[in-house]
């Protein structure tokens, strides 16, 4: 699997989940256009909008441009994670939080949550494929916190001698794509200099670990 495989299967899941809020959106706004469109249609010249409708399609329109903003700034996350660049030096702890705002969706009610991006210093990759990798890895370990109620899912970001190092884990049913995900996640970060560990147990959950190298 290329870093191309991942941006694509992590697009598909955003495509998914925001496809119905886009056609609610549209059928709104349709319903706004239409409601004027009476208005003028049964008028016979300048006539005032009725205070309670205007109020009403303010309040409609008001909604959907929130809902609007909100469907696009998913868009623009995932369109910074896609743009492609050589590895360099970048801010460990600010690709890891685009990662986990790309996989969001996947964190709803039902899962205790607990992050820790602390400091870390500059470390050397790619920080859009690096959000993509997070991104898919916090979903896996989501799914496995999901099989068992109550579970936690915490993502840490640290400093070690050498290495800036992302921690996922979780307590939940475990994953059996977790160590497909991280031999995927080591062969597109081994040629930064990084190392990744995926491990998966029934009824304990998944743990993997990102270590990039510092310069």
């Amino acid at each position: 699997m290329k870093p191309t495989d991942i941006a694509g299967e992590v697009a598909i899941e955003v495509a998914q989940q925001i496809a119905e809020p886009i056609r609610g959106l549209r059928d709104r706004l349709g319903l706004v256009v239409d409601h004027l469109e009476r208005h003028v249609a049964m008028s016979t010249g300048p006539t005032p909008y009725p205070w309670r409708s205007l109020t009403t399609l303010r309040q409609d329109l008001a909604a959907a441009y929130l809902e609007a903003t909100q469907l696009a700034r998913r868009l623009e996350e995932l369109d910074r994670a896609l743009a492609g660049a050589p590895p360099h030096l970048f801010d460990l702890a600010a690709a890891v939080d685009l990662g986990l705002r790309i996989a969001g969706h996947h964190l709803g009610p039902g899962i205790e949550l607990l992050f820790d991006l602390g400091n870390a210093p500059p470390t050397r990759g790619v920080p859009g494929t690096l959000s993509l990798i997070v991104a898919q890895l916090v979903s896996a370990s989501a799914l496995s916190a999901r099989a068992v109620a109550g579970s936690s899912l915490s993502v840490r970001v640290s400093a070690e001698e050498g290495a800036g190092v992302v921690t996922i884990a979780d307590n939940g049913g475990g994953n059996p794509r977790a160590d497909e995900l991280g031999e995927v996640a080591r062969m597109i970060m081994a040629p930064w200099g990084a190392t990744v560990d995926a491990a998966s147990q029934d009824g304990q959950g998944c743990a993997f670990e990102l270590r990039l190298a510092v310069e």
